[in-house]
Parts: C-alpha cells; structure tokens; sequence
C-alpha cells in the first residue's frame, strides 16, 4: 500500500512537490515574519532566541549577523560555536545541517533548492530539492556558493568566492569555480611553540597601541618643557613625581602587577625628565 506524503514531506524527502501548496506558503510566510524580526533586532541576545525559534536545531553560542534570509527556517541545523557573517542565505527546502565549530564569511549561500531540467515540468510548477551536509570545523570564506546534493566533511576550508558543486572529503582545502582540491589541511594539535607564538603576537599588538599612547604623551611632555623654559623653571620636581608614581600605581586594576608597574612608570619618569632637560637646554 502506498504511503501518502503532504507535498512538506515530499520537499524534505527531496521529492518532486508543489510549493504553492498552503501549507507550504503559510511558512514561508512565516519564516518571513521571521526573518524581519530577526533582522531588525539589534539586541544579540534576543536575535540569538528569534533564531532558536526559527530554526529546526541550534548548539549553544550560536551568532548571526544580519541580514540573514531563508525558506523555512525548520530544515536549518547548526551545532555549537556558529557564526555566521553578513547576508547569509540558506535555501532551507531540504535539510541544511551544519557542525560544531563552522564560521562562514559574508555572503554566504547555501542551495538545497533546484528545479527540473523539463520545461513542462519546470512550468507546472514541481520543484524538488537535495540536503547539504556541513561537517565540524569548517570554515567557508566571503561569497561561497554551495549547490543542492554537497557534503562537506570535518575540517574542510573554502576558499572565498567559490562554487562548491561536489562534496568534500576532510581536510581538503578547495577553492575556484567549480571549486577543486587546493592542499590538505595540517590536522595537528596545537604545539607548545604556537602558543608561545600566539601570546607574543597579542604582546606585539599591546606594544603597539603602548607606543601611540607614550607619543601622545611625549607630544605632551614637549609642551611642558617649552612652557617651563620660557618661565625659567627647573625640570625636577621630587614631591610632585612622587604623588605622579603613586597615582599611576593606583590605576592598576590587579594588586599583583602594582609595584612592578610602578617601577615601569618611573622608567618612563626618567626618560621624560631627560628629554624635557635636552629640550630646555637647547
């Protein structure tokens, strides 16, 4: 006996079905509905909760940037630690399902959507679509397309602009339209030296906004010692640096770093007392 199936199961099924069907229009009405709300939300909190109710399953810290647009918005499930950049679109008529730990660029777009190659049949209004498969860890740049029927695996990296028209295996680096094999990726847990590595970049980025502020500064000292040269005054004052390195201690914000920061201060102190004394003796 044949099973009957309501033209919904029939498009999750990825079999032909007509999408004039109501039932059919009444959600994509409402992922509309939707759609607008969570575009127009600018508290992330409460977008995160619009799209929870929106889609068919979410992990935790999920985040998606507006606009975002979709079909239905039930067939759409994403794992744990999802962002999704700017205009995202995810044609939703089969199953779009994503892993933990994806991030997609800008301009994404995800196509489960397509239609018969028959004219007649393509003007009838029969549709029919085929799921896409996203693994963990994968990382899709700015405008990647992927096509109706693609599995992408664990770790898979594609490169932006791409049209992806074939699945994926793990670890492979794709990239170009169509998008073909590029490298594999280095499945390595992280080493002692990238970590060592990854806190002297953050170091290296401190220093840089420290320099622009002491230059600030020293445009400052500058105008100090014009001042005082032209009023005749000495560039010592001990009870005046002394509540200076006191003061500056008293900014910090952990006890522990407080002495050595007064110390790093009064090295400051000194150089500016040097320089301010070559400005006024010139």
């Amino acid at each position: 006996m044949e099973t009957f199936k309501t033209e919904k199961q029939k498009m999750i099924d990825g079999e032909l079905y007509f999408a004039s069907d109501p039932e059919l229009v009444a959600g994509r009405k409402h992922a509309r509905e939707q759609m607008k709300l969570i575009n127009n939300e600018a508290d992330q909190q409460i977008r995160r909760q619009l799209v929870e109710e929106s889609f068919g399953s979410t992990g935790s810290n999920a985040h998606i940037e507006p606009e975002i647009s979709f079909d239905y918005g039930y067939n759409i499930h994403v794992g744990k630690n999802f962002y999704a950049n700017f205009n995202s679109i995810f044609l939703d008529i089969c199953p779009i399902t994503i892993g933990d730990n994806c991030m997609f660029g800008p301009n994404v777009q995800l196509y489960t959507a397509s239609h018969p190659l028959n004219p007649a049949k393509r003007n009838s209004g029969l549709e029919f679509g085929k799921p896409i498969t996203i693994g963990d860890n994968v990382w899709l740049g700015g405008g990647v397309i992927i096509i109706p029927g693609v599995t992408l695996g664990d770790n898979v990296v594609v490169a932006a602009g791409s049209v992806v028209t074939e699945s994926v295996p793990d670890n492979y680096v794709v990239g170009g339209n169509p998008a073909r094999f590029i490298k594999s990726v280095e499945d390595e847990p992280a080493s002692e030296s990238d970590d060592l590595d990854s806190q002297r970049e953050k170091i290296d980025l401190i220093d840089r906004k420290i320099i622009a502020l002491l230059e600030q500064r020293m445009d400052a000292v500058t105008e100090i010692a014009a001042i005082k040269k032209s009023r005749g005054q000495k560039v010592f004052d001990p009870s005046r640096e002394e509540k200076i390195l006191e003061k500056a201690a008293s900014y910090a914000k952990n006890e522990a770093y407080r002495e050595a920061l007064k110390d790093t201060y009064q090295g400051i102190m000194d150089v500016s007392k040097k320089y301010q004394k070559d400005q006024i003796d010139k």
